[in-house]
């Protein structure tokens, strides 16, 4: 009977976790800065993330190498970044705390949810028409319902100070991949409209799933009288480094007229992901604790000891997770020498692992009023969220070093992105 609950649960929460992680992480710096406004600018080895078809456009270089790209988000739905860096250093009175659960309990989401990304590009490059590289990003996210968090804020006996039963329900997900990409561009032209440039391109991407983990709270209690703690975990987690493999194809288009470049791109047009799930255990994790002392038991179960009908159930919900498909539409225009201005439409098509935006407008402006000094600031929305980014570049000689700092300011809640890359142009 335990092993058939685990199963449920399983099944449940496999089309849930933030796997859109198996995408591609933005090899440089650049593109945070101006908010995502990215996929007509970009050019080299960062054009195979954004729009594969650049890598054919007029002025790409000949080369470009990647030496190294890392970025981190932190997020939450519930407080502001002004919220909690005021909060540093400081005693929380009941005052504060009070407003702080009230805006948790006012999310859409009624849990308090936490997340953060770290993503890393390394030997990104572009050889003439040619792109590649390979990346590596983990995801992790936390929900924990409010009394959860009414119980760190205030203890046991709760906001209004007598005492009460908490329901600590929530869940968890994390998880590891790295990619391999390759992509090719080819250059095309009309007769009939001179002075435009045209190219398609495509990008084939390889990933491994290191690591997947799901933890499920089923409804653990923490009650006043008797003061008794009682929790209950449904956890799925794979055992070894090659917990599944993910196939991706992304297809571009751009043109460049005049002073104007504009792009489509539709990346995850063709996708597939296989779960190894021979390499996963399912586990129930039980405890009780009291004032005279507590009990904890964790059962595991892996995949292969199910009966054949779960294994079917569990293969079948892990089968039918696709990969999101995300379609962008880009434009640039270049004001002399000394300024470029881009914007970018971004659409999620489908697909059960989403993204946070399903989609999002996004606009940035770019100067080299110093030329080995650009200095970049951006936008983005989907008028529920804005997310307000800045950046720079340190050129010396071939040698580019790109900083960014993006701030989300969400409908609850808010985060931060911060980005570096080191790159070498001729």
């Amino acid at each position: 009977m335990r092993i058939t609950r685990i199963a449920a649960i399983v099944i449940q929460l496999t089309v849930l976790p933030t796997v859109a992680s198996a995408q591609l992480t933005a090899p440089g710096a650049s593109s945070f800065g101006l908010a995502g406004s990215y996929a007509a600018r970009a050019r080299g080895y960062e054009a195979s993330y954004w729009n594969p078809a650049n890598l054919a456009l007029p002025g790409a270089p000949s080369w470009s190498l990647g030496i190294v790209g890392a970025n981190a988000t932190v997020n939450n739905n519930s407080l502001s970044y002004s919220q909690i860096s005021s909060l540093y250093g400081e005693f929380i009175d009941d005052e504060t705390k009070s407003a702080i659960l009230a805006d948790i309990r006012s999310s859409d989401l009624d849990r308090f949810q936490v997340g953060g990304v770290l993503g890393a590009s390394a030997l990104a490059a572009s050889i003439w028409r040619f792109g590649f590289g390979v990346s590596a990003i983990g995801v992790g996210d936390l929900q924990v319902s409010p009394d959860a968090a009414e119980l760190i804020l205030f203890g046991n006996v709760g906001e209004d100070g007598t005492g009460k039963d908490f329901l600590l329900a929530g869940d968890g997900d994390g998880s590891v991949f790295s990619n391999l990409y390759v992509s090719y561009a080819q250059p095309f032209s009309f007769a009939a409209l001179e002075g435009m440039d045209f190219s398609v391109g495509a990008s084939v991407n390889y990933g491994i799933a290191h690591a997947l983990a799901l933890v499920f709270d089923e409804g653990s209690t923490f009650t006043a009288d008797p003061l008794v703690l009682d929790s209950e975990l449904r956890i799925i987690a794979s055992t070894g480094s090659d917990a599944g493999r993910m196939w991706a194809f992304d297809l571009g288009a751009a043109m460049d007229w005049s002073n104007w470049t504009f792009g489509l791109a539709l990346q995850n047009a063709f996708a597939n992901v296989s779960w190894n799930v021979d390499d996963f255990e399912l586990s129930l994790v039980e405890g009780r604790a009291d004032i005279t002392g507590g009990v904890l038991t964790d059962t595991t179960v892996a995949y292969p000891d199910l009966t054949p009908e779960q294994q079917q159930q569990v293969r079948h919900k892990l089968d039918s997770a696709d990969q999101p498909k995300r379609l962008r539409m880009a434009g640039l225009y270049r004001l002399g020498q000394k300024w470029t201005f881009s914007a970018d439409y971004a659409q999620l098509l489908g697909g059960t692992l989403r993204e946070q935006w399903n989609w999002s407008l996004s606009a940035g402006a770019e100067t080299t009023l110093v030329s080995w000094l650009p200095l970049r600031a951006g936008l983005a929305s989907d008028f529920s969220q804005v997310a307000l980014a800045v950046g720079l570049g340190v050129f010396v000689g071939p040698v580019h070093v790109d900083l960014s700092y993006s701030s989300l300011t969400l409908a609850q809640g808010g985060g931060s992105i911060v980005s570096l890359s080191i790159s070498v142009w001729p």
